[in-house]
Formats: C-alpha cells, sequence, structure tokens
C-alpha cells in the first residue's frame, strides 16, 4: 500500500487525501489551522457570507424603488445590519463546513493529525503538535499542501 502524507488541510490537502484513499492509499493529513484551510474558515466562505448581507441590505434598499415603504418618514436607513450577528453566522457556516470535511476525510479512511509538518530525509515526516509532541510517518508520496497568504 502506498504511504501518502500530506502537510495541510486547505481544499488542496483534503481532495488530494480523498483521491489518494480512494486509490487505495494509506494517507495521513497533517494540519495545523483547520480542515478546509484559509479558504473555509477565514476567506472564501466568510467573504460570500458578507457579500450575500450586503446584497441583501442593498436590495432592501432598493425597494423603494419598486413602492416599498420604511416606517412612517419613509426612512430607507431603518435597514441596520448586526454585525455581531453576522459574524457568529459566518463562523458558524465555516466552522460546520470544515467540520463536514474532516467527518469526509475520516469516513474515507484518511488519519488526521493536529500539528505542523516538517521534512526529515526524503522519505519521513514529522508532526509537530501544539504541545511540543512529535510524530514520525514514512511517506512514499509526500504532497505539500500549505495555501498562500496575501
Amino acid at each position: 500500500m502506498t504511504r501518502v502524507v500530506i502537510i495541510g488541510g486547505g481544499p488542496g490537502g483534503y481532495e488530494a487525501a480523498l483521491v489518494g484513499s480512494q486509490l487505495g492509499g494509506e494517507v495521513v493529513l497533517i494540519d495545523s489551522d483547520g480542515i478546509g484551510g484559509s479558504a473555509v474558515l477565514s476567506d472564501c466562505v466568510p467573504s460570500k457570507t458578507l457579500v450575500a448581507v450586503a446584497d441583501a441590505k442593498t436590495r432592501v434598499m432598493e425597494g423603494h424603488e419598486l413602492g416599498l415603504r420604511f416606517g412612517p418618514d419613509d426612512d430607507r436607513e431603518v435597514v441596520g445590519v448586526d454585525l455581531a450577528a453576522v459574524n457568529a453566522r459566518i463562523k458558524n457556516l465555516a466552522l460546520a463546513q470544515s467540520s463536514d470535511i474532516r467527518e469526509k476525510l475520516i469516513e474515507e479512511g484518511v488519519r488526521l493529525v493536529d500539528g505542523r509538518g516538517r521534512f526529515d530525509g526524503e522519505h519521513r515526516v514529522i508532526a509537530t503538535a501544539a504541545d511540543g509532541t512529535e510524530e514520525a510517518f514514512d511517506a512514499d508520496i509526500a504532497l505539500i499542501a500549505t495555501g498562500a497568504r496575501p
């Protein structure tokens, strides 16, 4: 059986882990920031949620042209945004999606390791947990899928 070790749990890493497992590999996925990576936890999902909120408010505000009236003084600014509620929704959506991906990986037989990965030779990867403990994994194939930062 081919041993695959992937460093990084974002879209590149988790998709590769799923394919590797489905093709019969013994797959270990090492990640320290949360399954789904920044795409799910801080970038794409949250920004799309903010865009949806802004779009909804804009549509309501444009309702005046359609004959919608807001209150006795026709105050279009009566429509507000509760940013704390929006932020809570964003966090819940992101964590739910991350959890769904995690469950799918586990279902497919991928071993998830919470930590940071580094190479120790050509065919060995060391995972270091937040508490400093280390675990070594032999790898026939290693993939670095650590994403990017702006």
